[in-house]
């Protein structure tokens, strides 16, 4: 029997999966404005691919078909409707995810939002933030779905004409040849690296998950290259280890301390902050910030900082555990057994009383385990979920902290998180998403008053250092479509800014590029403490007072997000979109000041402007970046980070 079902069986997924591509390339993202710059570089590239899918595994099919009989049959077309279904709502969950925050379904993003449902309140809010969309890809999923179903139930096998074995044969190898080309298209049919990460089917994203663990069971060729880059130790088992000599001494000596050498330190976590639309040295910005401009003009301030990449999670290792973030996964989610040691241990460890109050439910992206680990008081409630009503919660914790200790408190806002919501009483939320963001800036910062005017009334005021970063940053709906030419390290999902401020600390702007990876050895430096650590970062504290002679080198920082890679220093911008590839860094000019359109404070900055250097250099830096990277991957997954305790 010659069997057309199998073809029309792909006909119909191809089809399916053409709707979803429709609905991703050509409507609007939630941000506004495009997915990409130019739609017919993406849609017919990825159908190409994703028609390859279909018909391999239509042709799959087909092959077992010719050894089951009776029965079988019935169980084969099962499997098939079964796996057809499946296939395009991993596509379209693969889209919405891609639109929301341009990153590819992975083993590693599911192993990170599987309990992501259980913050109702956030989840539902995106949800209504782009609703039409999500109601249409389920729309076409199941529309196509039920084609397939009612295509397989109910034809009955008439439909097909006898033909001789041969012809099946020949079928069958047309079906084969024509799911080999589209397979394979990906690599051959005007191959760019950077467009190749957007295009990339599901199925080709969980195996590169698979392989890439199967790669890093041996340290890369360039891992010499790559600890030396990162001011390793290439000789030590643990590169990156700092073993304090008695920390035990060192631990009981601070403890012997009064409590006024002993400063509280209460660090700021901001959601979604923006680098350009929330510099400080921009008046109009000032302005709508007015609390966030006193504190940075009170501070250490280091307006061009940077995650160590993106989402909040990703941030919130750079900030807690002084450390990079994986190229292509999720480290505290994906690998929940790394051995590391969190500057929030470390000052437990000194004799300080450690607290976390959360915005939006660590469960989202499975972080409880780890804030559990960090801190002796963990506290997320929903009716928290907005940055004034955390403020309140804060100054009830700080009236009844544990007398007689230094307190390290980490506040974590949420009301920067698209789609920017806030509560009914702050009136209608604007149309226009930039201005629904400036909103919640404005909302935020009446939060940071109301917990500064708290601390400065107490008895601990002179004695109490701020330190305040971003999470990461929003891309705006101009810098979505940049992203296959500068990919997602760049300044749209890695700048932020980050300031200090407390006794001691002198008030200055320093324009060199800095990292969420600096605050822990920073903070570890200015108390003086003799601590065993991993922490890969400067120590931005180092020159106190007015003292000239202290020279602060800075190294180059770096960023990872959803394979792609940034390496900052004070001159140049290296974006290395799809680190493991083989095409050379992008060069752009790192600015020192304010040079965009100011004006419009979301969408007056998109990138920093591209910039021609020596090839030689550019090549050399592109090596040292895949180095890195290679190198780091390595560390991660055979875990020597941290000796065994």
């Amino acid at each position: 029997m010659f069997r057309w079902y199998w073809l029309f069986y792909a006909l119909i997924l191809i089809a399916g999966r053409f709707s979803l591509l429709l609905s991703l390339y050509c409507l609007k993202t939630p941000f506004g404005g495009a997915f990409v710059d130019r739609i017919d570089k993406f849609l017919w590239h990825t159908l190409y691919v994703e028609s390859g899918v279909c018909m391999a595994l239509a042709t799959c099919f087909y092959a077992i078909s010719f050894f089951v009989r009776g029965k079988g049959v019935r169980v084969l077309k099962i499997v098939s409707i079964v796996l057809g279904a499946l296939y395009l709502i991993l596509a379209g969950t693969d889209d919405e995810i891609m639109r929301w925050m341009s990153q590819k379904l992975s083993l590693s993003f599911i192993s990170t939002y599987i309990l992501a449902f259980s913050d109702t309140e956030l989840a539902s809010n995106i949800f209504w933030g782009d609703a039409f969309h999500f109601l249409l890809t389920v729309g076409i999923v199941v529309f196509f779905s039920a084609i397939l179903v009612f295509f397989t139930v109910k034809k009955k096998q008439t439909v097909f004409f006898a033909a001789p074995y041969k012809k099946n044969i020949l079928s069958l190898s047309v079906m084969l040849v024509l799911a080999v080309v589209g397979c394979t298209s990906f690599w051959w049919y005007n191959p760019v690296s950077r467009r190749q990460v957007r295009i990339k089917p599901v199925i080709y994203s969980f195996t590169d998950n698979v392989l890439e663990i199967l790669k890093t069971r041996n340290p890369p060729a360039n891992y010499n290259e790559g600890i030396v880059a990162l001011r390793g130790d290439p000789n030590a088992e643990y590169p990156f280890w700092k073993e304090a000599k008695n920390e035990p001494a060192a631990q009981e000596a601070f403890k012997s301390k009064s409590l006024d050498e002993k400063p509280d330190i209460i660090l700021f976590t901001i959601e979604s902050l923006r680098g350009w639309t929330n510099d400080m040295r921009v008046k109009e910005n000032c302005d709508r910030a007015p609390h966030l401009c006193e504190l940075s003009k009170n501070s250490l301030y280091f307006p061009y900082a940077y995650s160590v990449g993106s989402p909040s999670i990703e941030g919130l290792l750079g900030i807690m555990e002084g450390v990079l973030s994986l190229p292509h996964h999720v480290l505290l989610n994906s690998y929940p057994n790394t051995r590391m040691r969190s500057i929030s241990e470390i000052l437990r460890d000194f004799d300080y009383h450690t607290e976390v109050l959360i915005g939006s439910d660590p469960y989202f992206d499975n972080g409880m385990v780890w804030f559990q680990k960090w801190f002796d008081y963990v506290e997320y409630k929903p009716e928290n979920h907005s940055d004034v009503a955390m403020a309140h919660r804060f100054i009830e914790h700080y009236n009844s902290r544990p007398k007689g200790k230094p307190l390290f408190y980490h506040w974590m806002s949420c009301s920067m998180h698209i789609p920017f919501d806030l509560p009914k009483d702050m009136g209608e939320k604007p149309e226009d998403l930039d201005e629904a963001y400036l909103r919640s800036v404005a909302y935020m910062d009446s939060a940071l008053g109301l917990i500064m005017d708290e601390v400065a009334r107490g008895e601990r005021a002179s004695n109490t250092i701020y330190i305040l970063t971003g999470d990461h940053s929003l891309p705006s709906s101009d810098q979505m479509p940049t992203v296959e030419r500068v990919g997602q390290a760049s300044d749209a999902f890695t700048w932020v800014s980050l300031l200090f401020s407390g006794p001691g600390i002198t008030p200055n702007i320093d324009t060199r590029p800095v990292s969420q990876g600096d605050i822990a050895p920073s903070i570890i430096g200015y108390l003086g403490l003799d601590a065993s650590n991993h922490f890969m970062g400067t120590n931005l504290l180092r020159c106190k007072g007015a003292d000239s002679s202290c020279n602060l080198d800075l190294p180059p920082v770096y960023s990872f997000r959803s394979g792609d890679m940034g390496l900052r220093n004070d001159s140049l911008t290296f974006l290395l979109p799809n680190v493991e590839g083989k095409d050379l860094a992008l060069v752009l000019k790192k600015e020192h000041e304010p040079t965009w359109d100011v004006s419009n404070p979301v969408e007056g900055y998109v990138n920093e402007p591209p910039i021609e250097i020596n090839r030689e250099e550019k090549v050399k830096a592109t090596e040292t970046m895949r180095a890195i990277s290679d190198t780091w991957k390595y560390l991660v997954y055979r875990n020597k980070l941290m000796p065994p305790k």
